[in-house]
């Protein structure tokens, strides 16, 4: 019978490790978008303010409106910098969750080899052992003289 694999507690930890890994992975990815997304919106909405000024610019437009729109593109401009730091930061903790990932996941590899080759000796160890059990069982039964029938 096949003996369990000592460290099968330990292969377990190292599974569930590198699942939690994923998961904490996936959330930083999904944060990651929308922090993106985020950033995308805002620039999408200078863009179409600097439009909007551009055509009031050509139309002709009074002093106190044209302040207006350069203190709101100002606005938009610090948000839009504010955004990209947090980017920036969302993007450094996404890439430690996937380097952390990396390491659960190669543990996790390891510890399954180990487990393989536990099991290819045991099978080894079972096949040695029947081989044994069927010289000793051989081994003790004689055989006799052959004795001939003829019809």
């Amino acid at each position: 019978m096949a003996r369990r694999f000592p460290l099968e507690t330990v292969r377990q930890l190292a599974q569930r490790r590198t699942e939690d890994a994923a998961v904490e992975l996936q959330g930083h990815s999904t944060r990651l978008r929308a922090a993106e997304d985020k950033l995308k919106q805002l620039q999408g909405y200078r863009d179409e303010y600097r439009t909007a000024k551009a055509q009031a610019m050509v139309q002709g437009m009074a002093m106190g409106r044209l302040r207006e729109f350069e203190t709101f593109l100002a606005r938009i401009e610090e948000a839009i910098a504010a955004q990209s730091l947090e980017v920036e930061r969302v993007r450094a903790a996404w890439e430690a969750a996937r380097l952390h990932w990396v390491e659960q996941h190669k543990r996790e590899k390891a510890m399954d080899a180990l487990a393989e080759r536990h099991a290819a000796q045991e099978l080894q160890r079972e096949m040695r052992q029947d081989r044994k059990s069927q010289d000793e069982f051989a081994a003790r039964v004689k055989p006799g003289p052959m004795k001939i029938r003829l019809k």
